[in-house]
């Protein structure tokens, strides 16, 4: 696939973006499994030790200091119950705010946990039965900000037991001020590989909407994402 000269810093952008969440993302799932190899035991429960849950936490502020674009990070947990022993939940989940990195402020008792069951969201079961990093979205999140976000997950594994999931938050909005300068009067529109409409430099093309690819091009596409021009301004 020939990609137009003057789309070139569009697709390079756009190879950042996905390329530092993700590594940065796979980076956190292993640290998160470093930090409870540094714990004795073998034991999952080892995730309510506090010790091990500060170690986790200051390994997601690092992440969210060192990665640009990045809105938010975290660790979401769900072990499933037994004949002995209750399901439980664990989500640590920090964002950036203009005076620093701060926790997401939730009631994450484990009854609010059960009612947020991340088994329910696809960043969460896509990951885990993927077995490899993934991009979900764009989507509204409603748990944490409330806008189109995309979110990268990675599976985290302990003694080969998958027990949740590294993700890393990044707001449209951000994609967007990263694309807009590299605008030259082309009419673009990125969307994720179900065609849900990511950017588009073309106001009849909304975010969240799906594209239809009458009269819209495939210039660019990588195994998370498409880049479209659009011959004609559609029906």
């Amino acid at each position: 696939m020939n990609v137009p000269a003057t789309l070139i810093p569009f697709t390079r952008k756009i190879d950042d973006i996905i390329s530092t969440t993700i590594e940065a993302t796979i980076a956190l799932a292993g640290q998160v499994e470093a930090a409870l190899g540094e714990f004795q035991g073998d034991d999952h429960k080892l995730l309510l030790d506090p010790a091990v849950k500060r170690s986790i936490q200051e390994h997601i502020k690092e992440t969210l200091n060192l990665t640009p674009y990045c809105s938010g990070s975290g660790f979401a947990s769900h072990i499933a119950g037994s004949h002995d022993e209750k399901e439980y939940w664990l989500l640590e989940w920090w964002y950036k705010k203009a005076d620093g990195v701060k926790k997401v402020n939730l009631d994450l008792d484990q009854a609010t946990q059960q009612r947020l069951d991340f088994r329910t969201f696809e960043w969460f079961k896509d990951a885990q039965e993927n077995g490899k990093a993934y991009i979900h979205g764009p989507y509204v999140d409603y748990v944490c900000n409330t806008s189109y976000t995309l979110t990268s997950a990675m599976p985290v594994y302990f003694h080969q037991r998958f027990i949740g999931v590294a993700a890393i938050d990044v707001l449209v909005s951000e994609v967007e001020e990263e694309l807009l300068p590299l605008f030259n009067n082309h009419k673009v529109v990125l969307t994720n590989l179900d065609q849900r409409i990511i950017f588009s430099t073309y106001p009849k093309y909304r975010v969240g909407e799906l594209l239809n690819a009458a009269g819209a091009v495939e210039v660019y596409k990588t195994e998370y994402c498409t880049l479209y021009e659009l011959i004609k301004n559609g029906p």
